[in-house]
């Protein structure tokens, strides 16, 4: 006997309906809605990075509602996004020699935006390092920043007399060989 023909089925076929009631992804209980309101309050003080007042929030779900365990597996989640960020809070500062390296390389890499910004930094927290003032100076000359590199420069030799002359036989300072007040301060021989 042979077998019946298979119906092709259409594309054009009508959809299974949606379920009458969407499916509840959370149990309820008596004290879901005051569990939810917490978490979701510890959420928007992550946002705020409040670290701390969102531990809080969380902690206090499973203190007060420890029957909701779907929710308190929730906190638990967000608790650990807490320990990393407080951790990383936590680290030891950058100190001023590190901020000196990263803006030396930045400055090798050709990077002067990011070197003058490390260079800032290392003066924000140590201010009368002349060699930091040198290298400010010369990441802002290959900017084209001359006035600021000329005033960073001044501030250099001021601190000490010897960037005078490493400024006068350094190539990073050349966009500034044209410049009077460079000329004058590193004591270069006006072009004719």
């Amino acid at each position: 006997m042979a077998a019946a023909p298979r119906k092709r089925s259409s594309p054009f076929a009508t959809p299974t309906p949606p379920p009458e009631k969407p499916p509840r992804l959370l149990s309820e209980s008596k004290h879901t809605s005051a569990a939810l309101a917490l978490l979701e309050k510890g959420i928007r003080f992550i946002y705020q990075k409040e670290f701390k007042k969102a531990r809080q929030e969380f902690e206090a779900i499973a203190a007060h509602h420890p029957g909701e365990a779907e929710i308190i597996a929730r906190a638990r989640s967000y608790l650990q996004i807490c320990d990393r960020e407080e951790t990383a809070q936590k680290r030891a500062p950058v100190t001023n020699d590190q901020l000196y390296t990263l803006g030396v390389m930045e400055h090798n890499r050709g990077n002067y935006d990011g070197a003058i910004s490390y260079f800032q930094q290392s003066l924000d927290k140590h201010g009368s390092a002349d060699y930091v003032y040198y290298s400010l100076a010369a990441a802002q000359a290959l900017k084209h920043h001359l006035p600021q590199a000329i005033q960073s420069l001044r501030k250099a030799i001021e601190l000490n007399e010897d960037n005078r002359v490493y400024a006068k036989n350094d190539n990073d300072f050349s966009p500034l060989h044209s410049e009077r007040e460079f000329i004058e301060l590193v004591g270069l021989t006006p072009p004719a």
